[in-house]
């Protein structure tokens, strides 16, 4: 009977994801919900059977979805101005506050195993004569990086690109191109050049996020993105910026998604975690308080929060954990997977006011981790 309940407390985990803020069209609702189903399977692989720490299932769940072209990660990415896939992505470790990142990576198919290698690095200490690991990286350097490390990489950049690009976000890239180019030709122009919703399949703000805790109550959070469409070559954005995309302590992780330049001046994530209602109201009043800010103080207030707070008993073992998201776009994609639950909760969430981007959408709900 011992041996029953310590294999049952070692199973305990729980994982979280999300696939973007924004506008997700009913058409490809079912690919992303199966998407997201995937994801948290994948990172349950890791922290059920103990085969990797909350880190390694971070990045086993952002790996599938970057694999998955449904995603503006990875293979599906939104192109930059000039026609090619940059990704950024990071990853966070609540215990030690270890993070790593790489920004505007050109050629690799998943980010996200830079980032976690980035962050496994730092935290095994100084490398030869005492030259500090990198937490940050950037462009073919990162890609360079990368391929010395043994991370798959395709040969050539244009090699990857073939894998990275797909023709929805080809024809994407032609059509918003052209409105770009013809925006440019009006001088002065008419009107500033929006894209119209009804006309578009998805809108996607930025990023994918996850976040993972193990049987112990140790979190992990990461975040990847191909960036928000016709981007400057060489931006990086909210998925990379530290305190921005992802943020994870010993108790709370967060994961973030919108206006990635008006977010980043805020550091969303980070500001949701410290936040004091945490300790009180918990993490639904803290993702509402911090959307409220963002309505207030920013023009584009396009954000979606996801927001994960783990509850431990005497003994250190992971009891139970609050999950709360908070959105001011038309959609947010959320899921979330427990050792307690059948199988993944996986859902489109969508705001009841169609036209505003003052309203704040949410979603809370606690689970109870310590039965089946």
């Amino acid at each position: 009977m011992a041996g029953e309940v310590s294999d049952h407390i070692n199973q305990r985990f729980f994982v979280a994801v999300h696939v973007g803020a924004g506008y997700h069209s009913p058409i490809n609702e079912k690919a992303l919900r199966s998407a997201m189903k995937a994801a948290c399977l994948a990172a349950a692989s890791v922290l059920r059977t103990g085969s990797g720490g909350c880190v390694d299932a971070v990045s086993a769940a952002i790996e599938t979805l970057e694999n998955d072209p449904c995603t503006n990660a990875g293979r599906g990415s939104n192109l930059t101005e000039d026609g090619h896939v940059e990704c950024d992505a990071s990853v966070m470790d609540g215990k030690s506050g270890t993070f790593g990142a790489v920004g505007a990576v050109p050629g690799v198919r998943n980010p996200i195993k830079i980032a976690a290698l980035l962050v496994k690095e730092q935290m095994l200490g100084s490398s030869l004569l005492g030259r500090l690991p990198p937490m940050f990286l950037a462009g073919e350097g990162a890609h360079a990086w990368a391929n010395s490390k043994g991370i798959f990489v395709p040969e050539t950049i244009e090699k990857a690109n073939e894998w990275l690009i797909t023709r929805k976000a080809k024809q994407q890239w032609k059509n918003y191109k052209a409105m770009l180019d013809n925006a440019k030709s009006k001088i002065p122009s008419s009107s500033p050049q929006q894209i119209d919703k009804a006309s578009a399949e998805d809108m996607i703000m930025d990023t994918v996020g996850v976040i993972c805790i193990d049987k112990e109550g140790n979190i992990a959070s990461g975040a990847s993105s191909g960036g928000i469409a016709l981007k400057v070559s060489g931006r990086v954005g909210l998925a990379a910026t530290y305190g921005c995309g992802c943020w994870a302590s010993s108790t709370v992780g967060c994961c973030v998604s919108g206006a990635g330049e008006s977010l980043m001046r805020l550091l969303s994530a980070h500001e949701c975690c410290k936040s004091p209602l945490l300790s009180h109201a918990g993490p639904g009043a803290a993702c509402s308080n911090f959307l409220q800010s963002v309505i207030e103080d920013n023009n584009d207030t396009s954000a979606g929060i996801l927001l994960v707070q783990a509850e431990t008993n005497s003994m250190g073992q992971l009891k139970a954990v609050e999950i709360a998201a908070g959105f001011t776009t038309l959609s947010f994609g959320i899921g979330y997977f427990g050792n307690s639950m059948a199988q993944p909760k996986v859902s489109i969430l969508r705001s009841t006011k169609q036209e505003s981007r003052q309203h704040i959408c949410e979603f809370a709900t606690l689970v109870n981790l310590s039965s089946h």
